[in-house]
């Protein structure tokens, strides 16, 4: 029996509202072709946002439509298999069968259960103290969040018989996965190497207009807006998608851990060979900058360590269906990203709002680009093209204005990690996480606009007054 989740008349809607934008005239400076393909793009959004379908079934629907209409060639969309990002997403899913085949990750999550049980927000923030302790030298957030804590954070789950398989995935999954992956963000701003984008931002201020940003400036001027919405941030998650579990059955779970652990035994040798295959891993993801190694071929050198000590079997791998669905639709949306950028559709965006703040109150401006700036990877699925088109363009604008181009460059920078939270393709872990099952759509969504908005109050507001008073100082 096969079953889709495609609803027809949502669908045909959004179809008809995204042929009629095709067929309006592109502004200057854009191509037809480019044009088209912004369409067709802002039409797959909106069926997103309407739950017209999965968001495979409905990538399909606009790559046919792309290629049916000659907006976009199949060579560009095909580019997106090339992107090295998809590949680390797809190999750290691989990998993290081994955490399951082993018990390593049962086990490493019976210690979390046991120590921070408690609270379902307690675990959340064991997890995130994990993620701090390898931040500084992981400058991945899709490495750390989608080969580290994924495994850690389903094992967590199932350790305490929460599952989509059983229909207990509001148990606390739902909570975990939805927090765990948004705390990954935020601490890829709080330190200048957590995040691959945090150097490029200093380099273009240093280019741009003379500004120096040492490792102990950026995290001295991240420190309090980061480390506030890290604190806040669990919360809201909680009380947007509470737990099942009761009180009660939290107290429990605790001895429940420690009865586990025991039961289990000492660390077999195939725990021990997934630890240091792990924690290689960790290493070169780590200097992978140093010694020219990219974090997808770390984890491919995982996935075959795994497969030559047997713990993952090639059978396993073939069956990990939904890194097989990541890929089919991850890919094709970063290339859409890259084409919209190359045919002037990004360009005209940043005009746009150039020309329609031009003479306005500071204050307006200030919060008209944030807002901009934020919320425009809801159309992108690339940190670097988001920065690269939007980031100098919007902290030029408030520096011509009398902003201080280091307050306004930190604020933008941080704003940059944090903004794909918003949607499940914004980035390889959002993918990742929303494919494992535990959260519908709507509950990513409307729990990602709600976090983001702690985020802007945080870090362009709070932020905006701690970095302004030290750099005042």
């Amino acid at each position: 029996m096969t079953t889709n989740s495609i609803k027809l008349p949502r669908l045909l809607i959004v179809i008809f509202i995204s042929l009629g934008m095709a067929l309006l005239t592109p502004p200057a400076g854009v191509s037809p072709e480019g044009w088209k393909t912004f369409a067709f793009f802002v039409g797959f959004i909106l069926a997103c946002l309407v739950s017209a379908g999965s968001i495979g079934e409905l990538a399909l629907i606009l790559i046919c439509g792309l290629l049916v209409s000659g907006a976009m060639p199949i060579e560009n969309l095909l580019n997106g298999f090339a992107n090295p990002a998809v590949w680390l997403v797809l190999f750290a899913f691989f990998a993290a069968i081994g955490f399951k085949n082993t018990a390593l990750g049962h086990r490493i999550a019976y210690q979390f259960i046991a120590k921070a049980g408690h609270h379902p927000v307690a675990l959340v923030y064991a997890i995130s103290f994990c993620d701090c302790l390898i931040a500084p030298f992981v400058p991945n957030t899709n490495a750390r969040g989608a080969g580290i804590l994924y495994p850690i954070t389903k094992a967590l789950a199932e350790a305490v018989g929460s599952s989509p398989e059983k229909h207990t995935e509001k148990k606390i999954g739902t909570f975990l996965f939805i927090a765990s992956f948004q705390l990954n963000l935020i601490i890829g701003a709080l330190f200048l190497t957590a995040m691959s984008t945090n150097p490029l931002a200093t380099e273009m201020l240093a280019k741009s207009f003379k500004v120096e940003i040492s490792w102990t400036d950026w995290f001295s001027y991240a420190a309090v807006p980061v480390l506030l919405t890290l604190v806040t941030v669990p919360w809201v998650v909680y009380f947007m998608n509470k737990p099942d579990m009761t009180a009660e059955e939290m107290k429990i779970a605790p001895n429940f851990a420690k009865q586990e652990l025991k039961r289990m035994g000492a660390v077999s040798v195939q725990e021990k060979m997934m630890s240091v295959i792990f924690l290689v891993m960790i290493i070169l993801w780590g200097v992978g900058n140093l010694i020219q190694m990219h974090a997808a071929t770390v984890a491919l050198m995982g996935v075959v360590a795994l497969l030559l000590t047997r713990i993952v079997s090639y059978q396993d791998i073939v069956r990990e269906y939904k890194a097989w669905d990541i890929l089919l639709w991850l890919a094709p949306l970063i290339a859409i990203t890259a084409y919209l950028n190359e045919n002037g559709v990004i360009s005209w965006l940043v005009e746009l709002l150039q020309t329609l703040l031009a003479d306005q109150p500071v204050l307006l401006v200030y919060l008209a680009l944030v807002l901009a700036y934020f919320y425009v990877h809801y159309l992108l699925t690339s940190l670097f093209v988001h920065m690269q088109a939007f980031f100098l363009p919007c902290v030029g604008l408030l520096v011509a204005i009398g902003q201080d181009p280091l307050v306004i460059g930190m604020i933008f920078a941080l704003l940059t990690c944090v903004s794909p939270g918003t949607t499940h393709y914004g980035t390889g872990t959002a993918s990742i996480y929303y494919a494992a099952g535990y959260t519908t759509q709507k509950q990513w969504w409307a729990t990602g606009f709600w976090v983001s908005v702690v985020e802007i109050i945080c870090i362009a507001g709070i932020g905006y007054l701690w970095i302004s008073f030290l750099v005042g100082a």
